[in-house]
């Protein structure tokens, strides 16, 4: 009888001292490391010249390149983060994207409006792997999809080209206040600014190609809190209330005969919509003026975006990683 009850505590102390080292041993390799790295992909934007509810995918005409330089660092065997800086340039335009002859469309196509907008953006994100790797550096996974979210504090400055009477120029659309900002007259909103903040949201897959490299496929998305990144969101103002004919040339461009930016002409199809839609009226302004438009646009408080939806721009790309530096404490999560 004591013989099983001495084997029985050796059997319960050995237990005991595989689990202790276990867990030691879990602790030893399991191991952080840092990462630097490079994007280059594309940006596009869904807002009021390209709007999300419809489109199954971006206008891929708008698609433009973005490239992005990253450093890394490995928390735990599924967890990482990032600190990001990306760069690309936003672009949209009425006259490309919708069409006139599409009832669905042709109140933009009226509009005439367009923009690009230069976006450099900071971003501080978490990645989730989900296939964890809680060994050394080498031995991290062959594959594995991931998610990812962050914050991101981004730079913009929408400009549009003007028409051959002012000079044909891109011009910066903010200090301009299209839609009555910087008129100071009491009842517009105030000036956008120009230093934003977003949150992203989105998805990848990484291979590993050798000890130390990483190759991705990553797409996010950036959620903003403002309406303007296409200086394109709430209703028309009183074109008597604008500071000069160039600002009141930016807000209304819905007569223009030409697109400013390709420089191919509007006609017949604006002479079509002045007959068989919208006619070309005249309203007086608070400054006496007469101001020639198409009926539904120009006057103060006729729409001229959506104001209830808030801009999205979207990134996608393939990056490259090289690990820098191992070794790293990484505690477990457990």
């Amino acid at each position: 009888m004591n013989k099983y009850r001495i084997l029985l505590i050796i059997t319960l102390l050995s237990l005991a001292g595989y689990n202790v080292e276990a867990q030691r041993f879990n602790r030893r390799v399991t191991e952080g490391f840092i990462t630097v790295g490079a994007q280059v992909g594309t940006i596009n934007y869904f807002g009021d010249m390209n709007p999300l509810t419809q489109y199954v995918a971006p206008e891929w005409r708008f698609l433009r390149p973005s490239i992005a330089i990253n450093v890394q660092r490995k928390l735990s065997s599924n967890f990482h983060v990032r600190l990001e800086f990306t760069y690309g340039r936003l672009r949209g335009d009425d006259f490309i994207s919708a069409s006139p002859n599409n009832a669905r469309h042709r109140y933009r196509y009226m509009r005439n409006t367009h923009f690009r907008n230069d976006i450099k953006e900071l971003s501080l994100v978490g990645e989730y792997n989900i296939i964890g790797s809680s060994g050394k550096y080498y031995r991290r996974a062959n594959f594995t999809p991931y998610i990812l979210g962050g914050i991101a504090v981004f730079h913009h400055n929408p400009k549009a080209k003007t028409s051959d009477e002012f000079g044909g120029k891109w011009v910066a659309l903010q200090p301009l206040g299209t839609e009555g900002q910087q008129s100071g007259v009491e009842g517009y909103a105030k000036p956008y600014a120009r230093i934003q903040p977003a949150l992203i949201f989105g998805a990848g897959v990484k291979w590993k190609l050798n000890d130390r490299t990483n190759l991705s496929f990553e797409l996010a998305f950036r959620y903003l809190f403002f309406d303007q990144i296409d200086d394109v969101s709430g209703t028309y103002p009183d074109m008597g209330d604008l500071q000069s004919d160039l600002v009141r040339s930016l807000s209304n461009r819905t007569l223009e005969t030409n697109n400013a930016v390709t420089g191919r002409s509007r006609e017949p199809d604006l002479s079509r919509i002045l007959e068989q839609v919208s006619p070309r009226v005249t309203y007086v302004g608070s400054d006496g003026n007469p101001y020639n438009t198409i009926a539904g646009f120009g006057s103060k408080g006729d729409k001229r975006g959506e104001a209830g939806n808030n801009d999205i721009y979207l990134v996608a790309g393939i990056r490259l990683s090289y690990i820098i530096n191992v070794g790293l404490k990484c505690p477990q999560i457990r």
